[in-house]
This record gives structure tokens, sequence and C-alpha cells, in this order.
């Protein structure tokens, strides 16, 4: 008998390791209210155990992870930071390309839309903004590229300002909103004259000369006139806001908010062609409205002026057709509706 133990005790001892948990299960599963005093014994023995493995385990895990395989993490997340700071550079970069060339792509519209004017292109390296004092911004061009005194300088938004002073590489800029800047302008919807004139403030300049009868209103666009012999005709300054029209007085005042933000200038261009002021102060003429008497001649020949009267015209002055003042710019030629030889049908 004691042989037979002997020598089948492995597989014994398999069947009762296989049989005790069946016979657990059955017996709670007969039981299920409360826990045999069997069942409790199994626990409380297990319960020690159970938790010397979990605090092994958890430990090894603990060990492994927070150590063995970090062992080179602070090194790796060393790495990924710099790659990360360049690539933050790489964006950072790439935005204030793309800004530059949305900026560029509006002032080569510009060019292109007046192909009639030469312009320069340049940088701004250098501001001076004083309330005090010239508000100035100094530019990458001088004389060396054709810059000269009072050459207007624009953006695409608008007008920046006129040439101040000039040396061979670069010229500082007298901005509008300086004290000492006056731009002839009219009001583009209802062609009011005034002038615009700095306040020493980049964001603010005052309107003078408006007479109290012009149609004028906040809101309204202010444009160069064309006749103060810097500026081309038709390039935005500002918008009119703030406007006071007393009840008495020879003029309305109001401030101009100016078109363009001059705190934040990068990039400009210099108009190098030269300004014919006859020209850009010149109003486009109406066109001529069809009715019965479109069909009568508005202008009729007539007999050419002999002895003294025909010296009248420029000529009597001394001065052909074309011949520069000493202290202005060329004389235009007669208008049809002035030279000898025609005369307006009455």
């Amino acid at each position: 008998m004691f042989g037979l133990l002997r020598r089948y005790r492995e597989l014994l001892l398999i069947a009762v390791l296989l049989l005790l948990p069946l016979v657990v299960y059955f017996a709670h599963a007969r039981r299920q209210a409360e826990l045999s005093r069997f069942d409790r014994t199994l626990l409380w023995i297990a319960s020690p155990v159970q938790k010397g493995m979990h605090w092994a385990v958890s430990g090894v895990e603990r060990g492994w992870y927070g150590y063995v395989a970090l062992r080179h993490a602070h090194q790796k997340a060393d790495a990924l930071q710099r790659r990360l700071d360049l690539y933050e550079l790489d964006r950072q970069q790439l935005l204030l390309d793309r800004a530059e060339n949305v900026r560029l792509r509006a002032l080569l519209g510009m060019a292109e839309a007046s192909p009639e004017r030469r312009y320069l292109g340049a940088r701004v390296i250098g501001v001076r903004l004083d309330p005090k004092g010239l508000q100035l911004v100094t530019i990458d061009r001088g004389a060396n590229d054709g810059v000269a005194r009072m050459m207007p300088v624009v953006v695409a938004k608008g007008v920046v300002g006129r040439v101040h002073a000039v040396g061979p590489t670069s010229a500082d800029v007298l901005l509008l909103s300086d004290r000492n800047s006056s731009i002839a302008a009219r009001v583009e919807r209802s062609r009011a004259r005034a002038n615009v004139r700095g306040t020493g403030e980049p964001w603010t300049c005052r309107l003078d000369y408006a007479l109290r009868a012009e149609d004028m209103v906040e809101g309204d666009l202010l444009v160069t006139s064309g006749t103060d012999g810097v500026y081309p005709r038709g390039l935005p300054v500002g918008k009119v806001t703030r406007l006071r029209r007393t009840g008495y007085g020879l003029y309305q005042y109001a401030e101009v908010v100016p078109a363009v933000e001059l705190t934040k200038l990068e990039e400009v261009l210099v108009i190098t062609s030269p300004i014919d002021r006859a020209q850009e102060s010149a109003e486009p003429a109406p066109a001529p409205t069809p009715g019965p008497s479109a069909a009568a001649p508005l202008m009729t020949p007539a007999a050419p002026p002999q002895g003294p009267a025909a010296l009248a015209g420029p000529a009597a002055e001394g001065f052909a057709p074309g011949a520069r003042r000493a202290d202005g710019p060329p004389l235009p030629a007669p208008s049809p509706a002035s030279a000898p030889g025609m005369e307006i049908a009455r």
C-alpha cells in the first residue's frame, strides 16, 4: 500500500491540487451568503503571501521603468528639446518671410499700377519718433542710388512722408506726422481742398485750411491733390475724424488718422520720377453730356491777332512755352481755350 503511494505520489499530489479548487468552488456555490471556515482559513493563509508577491512585483516594475528603462531618457529629452527649439526658430522665420512677402507683393502691385512713375525700393534701418522734435525714419538708400531731397516716400496703403536729408548710402524721411510736414490734400468724395499737417504724434494729424462751407463728413478719405509739387495726385493720406464745424469763422477743423501705420514701417518706395505739377494738379475733364446743343461747336476759330496782340500769352512775359522760371517748374503749354487764335463761342 505504502509502496503504491510512494510510486504514484506525484500523480496523487496533482489530483489533490486539481480537486481542491473544485471542492472550494462547489462549497462556495452551495452557500453564497457567507464564507465558510475553510474559506476564511485559506484567505488568512494566502493574504500575506499575496501581499508579499504584489510588493515584490511592484518593486521590480518600479525599478525597471523608473531607472533601467529611463537610463538615457534625460539625454533623449535634451536632444528632443534642442530639435524643438530649432523647429520653433524655423517656424518664426517662415512667418516673418510670409509677412515680408505679403508686404513686398503689395509694393510691387502699387508700382505696377503706375507704370508712368519710377520707384526705388528701400528698407527702414532707423526710427526716431520724437514728439518734441523731428519724426524721422532712416532708409538704406541714398544719393548713390538716385535719392534726392523732397522726393515722396510711400507704401501700398498711402503716403509715408518725404525725403528730408540725403547721405551717400542712406537718407532720412520726414514722416507726415511731423509738425513740419504739410501735405496738400482733397476729399476724395467731394473734392474739397485742405491741408494735412502733422501734430508730432504718429497716430494722428490735423486738418488745416478746410473752408467751413466745403462738403466734408467724418470718415471721408483724404488723398493728395498734387498741387504742392511734392506728392503725386491721388495717394491716400488718411481719414477725417472728430470734425468740428462752428457757426462762425472761415474754416472747419478736424483730425486725420493716417492711412499708414507709421510705427510699423519696414519697407517703403521712393518715387524718383519728377512730379509734373501742372499735370498732377489738373482735374480730369468731365464727360460731355449728349443733348440738343451737343452738336453746336463750343469753340470757333478766330482770326489770328495782329500787331501787339500777338504777344499775348506766356511769351509776353518773356517766357516761351516750356521755359523754366527761376523760382518754379516749367510753364505748361497754353490750353486751346486760351491759345491765340481761339475764342469761346458765346
